[in-house]
Order: C-alpha cells, then structure tokens, then sequence
C-alpha cells in the first residue's frame, strides 16, 4: 500500500501520535504578573479601540447622514497640525 505523504490527514495523523506520546502533566499555575499581563491586554486594546473611534467618528457620523461632510472636513482640518496655530520657537 502506497501512502501519500503530501496529504493532509497522514501529518496530522503523525504529529497528532507523536505529541500524544511526549505529553507528560503538566503543574504550572497562573501567577498574579500573569492576570495582570492578562488585564493590561484588554485594557490597552480597549484605549486603542477608544482611540481609533475618536479619530473616525466625524466620519462615521458624515456617513451616517448625521453630519454634513464639510463639518465632518472642518473638523478633521482642526485636528490636524496644518490646521492648528504655528508656534514659532
């Protein structure tokens, strides 16, 4: 009987016996940096999320239909360095 190597449930097969032969048990345990890690995770990508959604929401109100898109424009233009006042050194 030929097997074919190139097929996909043969390495899968393969891999699968050789990991279910070296798996031992395991005694770890999630330590309090861990949680914290964990929590500064979500944290951080919550004030990513908040912070990408300030910097759309003038256009997502524009396309809404909330906003026209020369506020939606004005607004962008005065959150831009070209739209702030140029302070000279």
């Amino acid at each position: 009987m030929h097997v074919n190597l190139r097929s996909l449930p043969f390495p899968v097969f393969l891999s699968g016996l050789f990991l279910g032969m070296s798996a031992t048990g395991a005694h770890a345990y999630l330590d309090g940096g861990t949680g914290s890690m964990i929590l500064q995770l979500l944290l951080g990508g919550m004030a990513g999320l908040a912070i990408a959604g300030k910097l759309y929401w003038y256009r997502l109100l524009a396309l809404l239909g909330v906003k026209s898109k020369t506020d939606a424009t004005e607004a962008q233009a005065r959150n831009t360095p070209q739209g702030r006042a140029r302070v000279d050194r």
